[in-house]
C-alpha cells in the first residue's frame, strides 16, 4: 500500500499538500504551481521519514517543520486521520496485520451504512434503481466525502492510540 503524501515547497518557504495527491505533478495542478521551480519532497507515512526529490537546506527545513508539526507523533498523526486526511488504505498500512483486518472490516460497516441511508431515501443513483442491493456502493461514499473519511480516521485512531497495534515505525 502506498502511504506515500506528496509535497512542494515555493522560493518562499510555503509548503503545499493536496490529500492524496498521487504525485508532485497533481500537487502542483491543485494549487497552480510550476513543479519545477519548486522544491519537490515526499513523506513516506509507512517508513515515518520525509524524502527529498529535490531541495534546498531552507525548503528542507520548512518540509520538515511541516511534517513534524502535522505527523511528527502518534497523537499528531491521529489527529491528522481524524480530520479525513488519509485513505482507510493508508491508514490500515499502519497497523499490524491483524489489526489492519479488523480496521478494514469496521470500515465496511461504516460504508455499509452510508449505503443503507442511501436507499433508503428511495433516490437511486441509477434509473433502475440501486446497483449493488445488499452490498456497499460507492457512489454514497463520494457524496459522503471528508465525512466517510473522517469515520473511517475516527475508528483508526482507536486502534491506534494503544501502541501494541502500531507497525514498528510508529512504536514511539
Amino acid at each position: 500500500m502506498d502511504s506515500t503524501i506528496y509535497c512542494l515547497v515555493d522560493a518562499t518557504g510555503h509548503v503545499y499538500v493536496k490529500d492524496g495527491a498521487a504525485s508532485h505533478a497533481e500537487v502542483a495542478a491543485h494549487f497552480d504551481l510550476d513543479a519545477h521551480v519548486c522544491e519537490a519532497y515526499r513523506f513516506d507515512l509507512a517508513a515515518r521519514q520525509l524524502q527529498v526529490d529535490r531541495g534546498k537546506p531552507a525548503s528542507d527545513r520548512a518540509a520538515r517543520a511541516y511534517w513534524d508539526r502535522h505527523v511528527g507523533t502518534p497523537d499528531k498523526l491521529m489527529a491528522f486521520a481524524a480530520e479525513g486526511r488519509l485513505t482507510k488504505q493508508v491508514l490500515g498500512s499502519l497497523l499490524d496485520t491483524d489489526d489492519a483486518l479488523a480496521y478494514l472490516n469496521t470500515c465496511a460497516v461504516i460504508e455499509k451504512q452510508y449505503t443503507d441511508d442511501c436507499a433508503a431515501k428511495n433516490d437511486p443513483c441509477l434509473e433502475e434503481g440501486c446497483a449493488v442491493e445488499g452490498e456497499i456502493c460507492l457512489e454514497p461514499l463520494l457524496r459522503a466525502g471528508l465525512e466517510y473519511h473522517r469515520a473511517c480516521g475516527e475508528a483508526w485512531t482507536r486502534l491506534f492510540a494503544d501502541p501494541r497495534h502500531r507497525t514498528e515505525a510508529w512504536m514511539h
